[in-house]
């Protein structure tokens, strides 16, 4: 699974350095692109201005040495060989003239004409071409007997960083002056490229700056798929994993239950085999008191066994809330005490001291009996098994706002700190090996968890510095 992540990573990486890169060729095309067409209708509205206007404003004057060309100066010969064929192409194309002087005013880079009208306006450049006219960015410096006409750099500068806006190209331009040459260099960086007469060869004309956080924005969708799916696999890892590890972690917990469970009833079954056994084998029966002693002890293990599967059993009826508690108002402090008297015989032999501490106050509680004996029991016998004798075991019991807290707690070992919230987990108990001295299903705290869940109430397990733990029990209380 690990390795499929980073197979796919690495596949969305280089798609989307593909991505990127297929942008950025596409950035350089259109910041080209427009560069070049900007520059070609201002050479275009220039003819338009300086050759054709002059032509139809003298348009009734068969003198065509008499028209003055705007800001062009040529010779007689070849003004008036250029105006007469740029005369017979437009009184050739009569009923395309609208159309042709629209394009002309019209500063639209990538706008499209169709052939008729590509054909005038060629024609009207080649005749401009042939009487010799050159504009900045046609020159070629082998070429003599010219007439040079300028563009006007600063409108085209304009008319190209508006056409970027239009197109929402966000990117800073640095522009290369005219008379500064600069060869276009191998790296991979964006730039605008013309043609140099000095050179005689391709130079930078704009250098774009800033490029990449505009690219990121141009692909940021393919970004945001790219993410959404990593986090969606990677999610899918996890929760792999975490199935895994929660797998083994039963495994773990099923094996521990059918040690423990094995070792509990191999002990009640073994016994009573035994006893059975020796009557069989020996003539017991002959001794009445004898086969008294031994059918009582085979009694004793039996209704052992039926304990241990009861509350098996019971503990399943309880989770699937098969269990129907009978609820009645309790008062707390009077219960608790019956139930520690009831224990007392315990205490003594277990060398326990026991620590009942409750308020003045009455605190009533609606409780099932039954249940919740067996939830103190369970938790004050977890305190004994596991502290061993002369243990000090501390009942405290008050009111916390509307709520009856009670407190049970020792000065056992504890639990460690990576268990202390798996003990109410079905069948966990703290790992011990293969030792099996201290008995129990891990059913007994999980069982406690589920009555007092049905009392509604909350139950916590905290452990005690230096030594000892406590598990604290919070029950709504009874109006009163």
């Amino acid at each position: 699974m690990v390795v499929s992540l980073l197979l796919l990573s690495s596949f969305v990486s280089y798609w989307l350095v593909s991505q990127y890169q297929n942008e950025r060729k596409t950035l350089r095309y259109q910041l080209t692109n427009t560069y070049h067409q900007v520059r070609n209708d201002m050479l275009e509205r220039l003819i338009y201005e300086s050759i054709i206007t002059p032509i139809i404003e003298n348009s009734n004057s068969n003198d065509y040495s008499s028209v003055q060309l705007k800001d062009i100066e040529l010779d007689n010969t070849r003004k008036v060989i250029m105006i007469q064929s740029i005369v017979d192409l437009l009184n050739e194309n009569e009923e395309l003239l609208d159309n042709v002087f629209e394009y002309y005013t019209s500063i639209q880079p990538n706008h499209r004409m169709d052939e008729n009208i590509s054909n005038v306006i060629f024609g009207i450049q080649n005749a401009v071409y042939q009487a010799g006219i050159r504009f900045s960015n046609y020159y070629r410096k082998d070429e003599t007997d010219i007439v040079i006409v300028n563009l006007d750099e600063e409108i085209a500068r304009n008319l190209f960083e508006i056409q970027l806006a239009q197109k929402e190209i966000d990117v800073e331009l640095e522009w290369i002056p005219n008379d500064q040459h600069i060869e276009v260099p191998d790296d991979k960086k964006i730039r605008v490229i013309r043609f140099s007469a000095k050179l005689n060869k391709n130079e930078v004309a704009v250098n774009i700056l800033h490029y990449k956080m505009y690219l990121i924005k141009v692909i940021m969708p393919q970004i945001a798929f790219v993410l959404i799916l990593i986090s969606l696999s990677a999610f899918a890892l996890i929760f792999t994993f975490q199935s895994y590890v929660k797998q083994i972690r039963l495994n773990v917990l099923r094996s521990d239950f059918i040690n423990n469970i094995t070792h509990e009833l191999k002990i009640p079954v073994a016994t009573a085999k035994a006893a059975l056994e020796a009557l069989q084998s020996f003539g017991l029966q002959a001794d009445p008191q004898i086969t008294e002693e031994y059918l009582k002890m085979v009694a004793n293990e039996m209704n052992r066994l039926d304990v241990l599967t009861s509350r098996v059993l019971e503990h399943s009826k309880m989770e699937k809330q098969e269990t129907h508690l009978k609820f009645e108002p309790v008062v707390f402090n009077e219960f608790l005490q019956s139930i520690i008297e009831n224990m007392n015989a315990l205490f003594i032999e277990k060398k326990v001291t026991p620590e009942l501490i409750t308020p003045d106050k009455h605190l009533t509680i609606n409780i099932d009996q039954i249940y919740f004996e067996g939830v103190i029991k369970n938790l004050i016998d977890n305190s004994i098994k596991y502290g061993g004798d002369n243990t000090h075991i501390k009942i405290e019991l008050k009111q916390i706002r509307k709520m009856a807290q009670l407190i049970i707690s020792d000065d056992g070992p504890g639990i460690p700190e990576e268990y202390i919230n798996k003990v109410f987990d079905k069948f966990f108990r703290v790992p011990k090996g293969d030792l099996h001295n201290i008995k129990g299903f891990g059913l007994g705290l999980s069982f406690v968890a589920l009555v007092i869940k049905q009392h509604k109430g909350a139950i916590k397990a905290e452990n005690i510095k230096p030594n000892g733990c406590r598990f604290i029990i919070n029950l709504p209380l009874l109006d009163e």
